[in-house]
């Protein structure tokens, strides 16, 4: 190199961090997040988790999410465990557009969840429903790319579920509402 400075060598490693800027804000824009932690109340520790298919996706990112959290997730007959109930969770299809030969040519996919938070005898989350959709194009001539396409759809719906229950859970207003695990005895008059 014998003491010279490259041509464009100056820009190219003053440029490098503002393409990093660039890149990390773009992919936060598209909702793109590493590993998201959930700040969950710790009033809420332990907590059990109840779904209609316990091995289903979504019972299973639910229990990866809160586990990465810091939270244990036991069985219902622990004693002072927190229930997390999800009472229904189901998918609805719906054609929005059909083609010039009747077929349908997009989707809208619906995912609904409903879920509620219970510790002891007192209702920290009172049923919630969340609504979840997304469009897709359907092609007649790809039936199984379709296919794979809406399985994955749904895989994605059910990924988000999660994440919003768990973003639910993590509210300011629950800090307040959530019983702690020796609740003081009230003092006798």
């Amino acid at each position: 190199m014998n003491g010279r400075i490259r041509p464009g060598g100056v820009w190219r490693h003053s440029l490098r961090p503002g393409w990093v800027i660039a890149l990390a804000l773009g992919l936060s824009g598209c909702g793109f997040a590493l590993g998201t932690h959930y700040h969950l109340p710790r009033s809420l520790t332990p907590l059990a988790l109840v779904t209609p298919d316990p091995n289903g996706y979504l019972a299973l990112a639910l229990r990866e999410r809160l586990e990465r959290s810091g939270f244990a997730v036991v069985s219902v007959q622990k004693t002072h465990a927190a229930i997390l109930t999800v009472q229904k969770a189901f998918v609805l299809s719906r054609i929005l557009a059909v083609n010039g030969q009747g077929e349908p040519a997009e989707y809208l996919l619906s995912y609904h969840v409903r879920f509620t938070l219970l510790k002891g005898d007192q209702t920290i989350l009172p049923p919630t429903t969340l609504r979840i959709r997304k469009t897709y194009f359907y092609l007649p001539l790809a039936t199984l790319a379709m296919t794979s396409q809406a399985y994955n759809l749904t895989r994605s719906l059910e990924s988000k579920a999660a994440r919003l229950i768990l973003l639910r859970l993590s509210a300011p207003h629950l800090l307040q509402s959530a019983p702690t695990h020796n609740p003081t005895p009230n003092p006798r008059p």
